[in-house]
């Protein structure tokens, strides 16, 4: 559980430092929901918006790379966030809510996105077996975005 109390506090630090320039990117008044169980960390009329900080992911030379702890560096063909988000923007869509919902990774300082659809072809949802923050390992599926999907924002 350590690893990821250091990790949801990075999160939750990202989320403030970002906010300026997830303004500037989505033209729009976004808000951070301070909710901490909130599916999506930002909300306007237009928009809702996930943030994935990943300070181990750089984008270079068209690839997303990632090093490890050991200090391994892995390409990677696919970033990933909580199926939970996904399900939330179905159950949203199916009430007729409007808006525009992306996911947003901030890669080395970089913001690169993808906007929610239903094109199951641009990803996969997959288990894995993980500490969520309940102090133990649990099954939680996650969708994995290909890279190909995945659009640099800033």
């Amino acid at each position: 559980m350590a690893q990821f109390n250091k990790d949801y506090a990075r999160g939750k630090e990202s989320e403030l430092e970002s906010l300026p320039d997830l303004k500037n990117i989505f033209t729009s008044d976004l808000i951070l929901d301070n909710y901490k169980f909130a599916h999506f960390d930002y909300q306007s009329d237009i928009h809702a918006v996930e943030l994935k900080t990943r300070d181990n992911v750089k984008y270079v030379d068209g690839q997303f790379e990632c090093t490890t702890r050991k200090g391994d560096i892995l390409l990677l063909s696919s970033l990933y966030f909580d199926s939970i988000k996904l399900e939330h923007r179905l159950k949203e869509k199916k009430k007729g809510c409007k808006k525009i919902y992306w996911i947003v990774w901030k890669c080395g300082g970089e913001y690169f996105g993808w906007l929610m659809n239903n094109h199951n072809n641009e990803y996969e949802i997959e288990p894995q077996f993980r500490d969520v923050g309940h102090g133990y390992k649990q099954n939680r599926d996650v969708v994995k975005v290909y890279t190909k999907y995945i659009n640099k924002l800033s």
